[in-house]
């Protein structure tokens, strides 16, 4: 392994995980070199530490490898409290050996902070159907730019037989996580109308500020550009489509991989935060297009757990480490019935939410309560599950049983 001068991100354009950590760093001022998942030092040095193929993951100067998109930014977020308390010394370099240089993804304001971390789940796991329906449904428009992204990125260089390899292994196991998030032929009409549902409410919400929740990004912003951009954004079809049904979405996508606010088509006098209040037709969205599949891991998680008493904490409860889902379950959306997967990362993913509401003042938490009560969320609160959802050693893992 070479002798790194910079972080290093291993990912590529057309992952959606990736999309949300390269630009947190862009607008940090983060100097990185990105390298796709076929160079050769992902799968001789990267793939053993982690112990799995997946993306993204930094590797630091240092050696420090970091792996999953909220947790690389949770890392590079704990530096600003460390540098700031840090004492005046040229030694630390070692141990900063990045500080960020722009905005906050957590949002000053508590309770907008909180409501970040709420978009951050629902933009990373729920509009994954939409994604990847846009993205692997629509062959006749999406397949020679998709074969090309892929195949460049996991076999750079490589001679035409193995990069087409490569890319119909790649494409099999995506349309087939595609059919496990519930796109199918019955299913296919609600996910469009609920895509551009979605795409026209966010629209319509960027009319007063350039970012989701005022005038900087957020984790709720980072959240949510991974499938947005990754996906809908660049592949021909649904770019298409965003350009002309939701053209300020796609001037936010251009903004959020900006390193600079790059928003100079709206007022000074935009506030720094919005009223979360403004947030309403957002999360009515989310109540009807996401609560019923949160519930469902929740529910899905407890009922696996109470057959696994004697789980270990610390570990994953699975035979392989490496899988990320634990069953399957049937749910009730939009009026049809499908079955997803159930994946523990979504819960860890709560848990950042309903952490950051547990942490505001009574006034504050009110407040929260009221909105989501009157938006038909507020059960958000109150899903539980009995054991945590810790990430450790890149994998995640569940936290010590707390009913007994």
């Amino acid at each position: 392994m070479d002798n790194l001068t910079r972080p290093v991100l291993y990912g590529m354009p057309a992952s959606l995980y990736t999309s949300k950590v390269r630009s947190y760093l862009r607008k940090q001022r983060i100097a990185f070199e990105e390298r796709p998942p076929g160079h050769p030092d992902f799968n001789k040095y990267i793939v053993p530490k982690v112990g799995r193929w997946i993306i993204p993951v930094l590797q630091l100067p240092d050696g420090t490898v970091l792996q999953d998109g909220s947790m690389i930014i949770d890392y590079f977020e704990a530096l600003r409290t460390t540098s700031a308390t840090a004492p005046d010394d040229s030694s630390l370099g070692s141990v900063l050996p990045t500080v960020p240089l722009g905005p906050s993804a957590v949002p000053a304001n508590p309770l907008i902070a909180a409501l970040a971390h709420l978009f951050e789940l629902f933009g990373g796991e729920g509009l994954l159907r939409s994604a990847m329906h846009y993205r692997w449904n629509f062959d006749a428009e999406n397949l020679d730019f998709l074969r090309q992204e892929f195949s460049s990125n996991l076999a750079p260089g490589a001679g035409r037989t193995q990069q087409d390899e490569s890319f119909a292994f790649a494409s099999s196991r995506m349309r087939a996580a595609t059919e496990a998030f519930g796109v199918n032929s019955r299913t296919i009409p609600a996910v469009e109308a609920a895509t551009e549902e979605f795409l026209r409410l966010f629209d319509q919400h960027l009319a007063a500020t350039p970012y989701l929740l005022g005038y900087q990004p957020s984790h709720g912003d980072y959240g949510l550009l991974g499938p947005i951009h990754a996906h809908l954004a660049r592949d021909p079809h649904p770019g298409s489509l965003i350009k002309r049904i939701a053209p300020r979405v796609w001037r936010w996508v251009e903004r959020m991989n900006a390193p600079d606010a790059d928003a100079g088509e709206y007022p000074a006098t935009v506030n720094e935060w919005i009223e979360p209040e403004a947030l309403a037709e957002l999360l009515q969205f989310i109540a009807q297009d996401y609560l019923p599949e949160i519930q469902a891991h929740v529910t899905y998680a407890n009922t696996w757990l109470s057959e696994r008493l004697d789980l270990t904490a610390g570990t994953s409860g699975l035979k392989k480490p490496s899988v990320r889902t634990i069953g399957v379950a049937s749910i009730t959306w939009r009026g049809l019935t499908m079955d997803v997967i159930i994946m523990p990362y979504r819960l860890l993913l709560l848990q950042r939410f309903q952490d950051a509401a547990k942490r505001l003042d009574s006034h504050d938490a009110s407040r929260l309560q009221s909105l989501l009560h009157a938006t038909g969320l507020q059960s958000l609160l109150e899903l539980q599950c009995r054991r945590r959802v810790l990430h450790q050693e890149f994998h995640e893992v569940w936290g010590p049983d707390n009913t007994q």
